[in-house]
């Protein structure tokens, strides 16, 4: 059994080298994601990683954090800031220009002169003394929420709702109005079949391929202006008699050209309906995303959500946490032999396996449709039960055909009653029929699917 963070923090203040390659190996993705995602590609990336390694490795030998995932990407935040704080990038704070941020997080127009940043100047004037604080703080300061609830001396959903009120009444000075998107679904309800058409996988006699991996993972769609994409939800619930049903439908379109943060993207429109035994369930729902296609990756910039009050809420990669729900995914996959089948079926990972990686070439079968596509695999290094495996089939222009997700046995489940979902403890007990895939000795269960238009023979 691998040790826990705790332990191997542990180990690493008694100078223990090992054990500190141990606990970096773990977080160095999202770690390297999120200095990526604040100061952009380049050499200064590696810098920046490498004076975060140095200082976790200082900080760790002093004191053992409580927590040490949220204390290392706190680290990375900081070496971060102490990038943008240095001489040769102090250009960035000169005059009102360094406002900019805030009309770019704020989600209102792009403007770079100096005359729209002196009337964000004016209406902030106007926005009441603790929202304003929040939002120097915030978007000037570059704190994190937790750090301005510790300055403040308040809950973090308080400096939330600050941060949002303070945005409305910058929007409401400056005369912009947030357009309200009405959108009719009824067409791509009944465009896919109400039940998931048959689906045949076989192994493929075809030799295995690279992908140019240009879709933003794992929503189907790439960000480049035009595309567009729709796709359909099914699973198989214990009230749905073992029939694969559509449960929900979403259509993305990448609509035109943005910056967030100085960061070039493209504005994604979403559209989603949820429909049958979902329709109930208050959720939060995505209406817009914002995505990059860098060199080497796909990156998340933004992501705008309607919370089940009605609220909107813009979220962004300088955002803390950001990068736990919203990672990047690499532009080249292709199977390298990281995951081998046994003789029972279960699977095995070598140790230095990446996280996301190719598992075979197969022949799926959508209802009358056959494409050959790379299997993928994506699993967290050192997975739990808690945690989640997607395997997915992707043909060799890069576009996802069959999206399959599967949920450790106790992934949103308590340890004790009452229960998160269902009234099973485990989803083995939940999902008694459903396919298991096994891996590295985790069980993962088979909990719904995601056809795209495309491979249902839909023209969207």
């Amino acid at each position: 059994m691998s040790s826990t963070d705790q332990e191997l923090a542990k180990q690493v203040r008694q100078g223990n080298e090992a054990a500190f390659v141990t606990l970096v190996r773990r977080y160095e993705r999202v770690i390297a994601a999120l200095i990526r995602s604040r100061i952009g590609s380049g050499e200064q990336v590696q810098d920046v990683l490498q004076e975060t390694l140095v200082h976790a490795w200082r900080g760790l030998r002093r004191s053992t954090p409580r927590d040490v995932r949220p204390w290392l990407l706190q680290v990375a935040r900081n070496r971060c800031h102490d990038f943008f704080r240095s001489p040769q990038r102090r250009e960035l704070y000169i005059g009102s220009e360094a406002l900019t941020p805030l009309v770019n997080r704020g989600g209102l127009a792009q403007s770079r002169d100096r005359e729209a940043a002196e009337s964000i100047v004016e209406a902030m004037d106007e926005v009441p003394e603790r929202e304003r604080a929040a939002l120097r703080a915030f978007y000037l300061d570059g704190l994190s929420i937790a750090e301005i609830a510790v300055r403040h001396r308040c809950p973090g959903g308080t400096v939330k709702r600050r941060l949002s009120h303070g945005r409305d009444r910058i929007r409401k000075a400056l005369g912009i109005t947030p357009t309200l998107r009405k959108t009719d679904m009824k067409t791509i309800k009944l465009a896919f079949p109400p039940q998931r058409p048959e689906i045949r996988i076989q192994a493929s006699d075809v030799k295995p391929f690279r992908i140019d991996f240009k879709e933003m993972a794992w929503w189907f769609v790439q960000p480049e202006v035009g595309d567009r994409v729709a796709k359909g939800y099914y699973d198989r619930m214990e009230d749905c008699n073992g029939i694969w049903r559509l449960c929900e439908t979403i259509r993305l379109t990448a609509r035109r050209p943005a910056v967030i943060h100085g960061r070039p993207c493209v504005e994604v429109e979403v559209e989603e309906m949820c429909f049958g035994k979902t329709s109930n369930k208050e959720k939060t729902r995505i209406t817009r995303v914002w995505g990059h296609l860098a060199d080497d990756e796909v990156e998340w910039i933004a992501v705008e959500s309607e919370k089940p009050d009605g609220v909107i809420e813009l979220t962004t990669f300088l955002d803390e946490e950001f990068h736990d729900q919203w990672w990047g995914s690499p532009r080249v996959v292709e199977d390298c032999g990281w995951v081998s089948e046994r003789a029972d079926g279960a699977w095995v990972r070598q140790p230095d396996a990446p996280a996301l990686t190719g598992a075979g070439v197969f022949d799926v079968h959508v209802g009358g449709r056959h494409y050959t596509c790379l299997r993928v695999f994506e699993v967290a290094e050192n997975a739990t039960e808690r945690d989640v495996l997607i395997e997915a089939y992707i043909t060799r222009a890069g576009r996802t055909v069959l999206f399959r997700r599967y949920s450790g046995s106790r992934w949103g489940k308590r340890d004790a009653p009452p229960h998160n979902w269902g009234k099973a403890m485990t989803w083995e007990e939940e999902l008694p029929g459903n396919d298991r895939i096994v891996i590295d000795g985790v069980t993962y269960v088979h909990h719904y699917d995601i056809l795209t238009a495309e491979a249902c023979g839909i023209a969207d």
